[in-house]
């Protein structure tokens, strides 16, 4: 074989790789083709799309929001790889959906797409209360069906509360009385039951009633009590009030006193208490039980107890005796001329408590106990843990 024959059939081979090497892959056509089982519905609702075209690759826009095809290479698709799809709408309105068929070969140089469309409206018909409360003050109520149920502090003024709300649907309307609610800003009276209706954007009409409760009050204290305007002295839950000396009839008397909270009663031995109007027996002490409007109790103890003093004080044995006036306890005995003041006896009684009476740290005994009365002079009464101190001036009348 010569060279040039060899040459030849080089030339041939090399012809042939080059004609198989250039030969182009065959690609079919795509072609969109898909169907949908409803054409209207409801937000929320499944929309079912059935694939019929033909390709390698499928791409379905929903059209609504961040899935429309005429903003392609903007917003997104969603793979078709199944035979069909199903699509519940978060939104409302009325959408283009856009099926795109991809057919593509030779690596990637050659791609074929073909686009078919149709159209489905979606309506909302949600009309539903999610959550409502109030932000003055911070509660959220109970929602049972068709009622709200709210608690309150008690003490809230239920005539200007603002609701907030949240509607299954932004698109959804808010009424009460025809007049439109805005979350948290609108004020209405909730003395007595409000109603709320949502209008959907289909016109379909949900009502809600809302009613709103104060929470039991719990305040059950006595905040201030007296007798004959003398004031009580509070200890925790029990209450003294001291008499003046000789004021000893305890059997009838009325009591002035003030609660925590209006709502709360008053009782003694199950009789209902007026302040400065019921009368009681205090030679004993005596039991108020101040009653809650959750009916939670609070038990007060009164112990009305006579002041420890003198209840007459004098010098009998003088000729005519005299005797001071009981008021307070600066005392004042007036004696006549020539009267001994130097060396006096004192006459007294004291109140029913027995106190210990001392000048200093010398016991006192009625009718007995010599004094020098030339300048006024101090006693000290002790009994019962109290003590009270007089102070006794001889006058000479001249």
């Amino acid at each position: 074989m010569n060279r040039y024959r060899i040459l030849n059939i080089f030339i041939s081979i090399i012809c042939i790789a080059i004609f198989w090497g250039c030969e182009k892959e065959d690609i079919s056509q795509p072609r969109a083709c898909f169907t949908v089982d409803v054409t209207e519905a409801n937000v929320g609702e499944p929309v079912t799309f059935t694939n019929c075209g033909e390709g390698k690759a499928f791409s379905i826009w929903t059209g609504d929001q961040y899935h429309a095809y005429a903003n392609y290479g903007t917003d997104a698709g969603v793979n078709f790889d199944e035979e069909t799809l199903t699509y519940p709408y978060p939104e409302p309105g009325t959408f283009t959906v856009a099926m795109v068929a991809t057919s593509y070969g030779n690596k990637g140089e050659d791609i074929f797409e073909d686009v078919d469309s149709l159209v489905v409206n979606i309506t909302d018909n949600r009309a539903e209360f999610l959550e409502f409360g109030f932000r003055s003050p911070k509660v959220v109520g109970t929602i049972e069906g068709q009622d709200i149920f709210v608690e309150v502090p008690y003490g809230t003024d239920f005539t200007r509360l603002k609701a907030t709300f949240k509607t299954s649907s932004k698109f959804a309307v808010v009424t009460v009385d025809g007049v439109e609610q805005l979350t948290g800003k609108t004020a209405n009276d909730f003395t007595n039951p409000v109603e709320f209706v949502i209008t959907a954007q289909t016109g379909d009409k949900t009502t809600y009633m809302a009613h709103v409760f104060a929470i039991p009050d719990t305040a059950k204290e006595l905040v201030s009590y007296s007798i004959n305007n003398i004031p009580g002295v509070f200890d925790g839950n029990t209450i003294r009030v001291t008499m003046p000396a000789g004021n000893t009839n305890y059997t009838s008397l009325r009591a002035w006193f003030e609660t925590s909270s209006d709502k709360s009663i008053v009782t003694v031995n199950g009789v209902v208490q007026v302040s400065g109007g019921s009368r009681n027996d205090f030679t004993d002490p005596v039991e108020y039980v101040v009653t809650a409007e959750d009916e939670s109790t609070n038990t007060y103890t009164v112990i009305v107890e006579e002041e420890i003093g003198f209840l007459s004080y004098g010098f009998e044995q003088l000729v005519p005796p005299v005797y001071a006036s009981i008021s307070g306890y600066d005392l004042t005995v007036n004696v006549l001329q020539g009267t001994p003041v130097d060396s006096l006896i004192a006459s007294f009684v004291t109140t029913s408590h027995n106190p210990s009476v001392k000048i200093g740290d010398v016991e006192q005994t009625s009718g007995v106990t010599l004094n020098d009365f030339s300048s006024p002079i101090t006693y000290t009464m002790e009994a019962d843990n109290r003590s009270v101190e007089y102070t006794i001036t001889v006058t000479v009348i001249k």
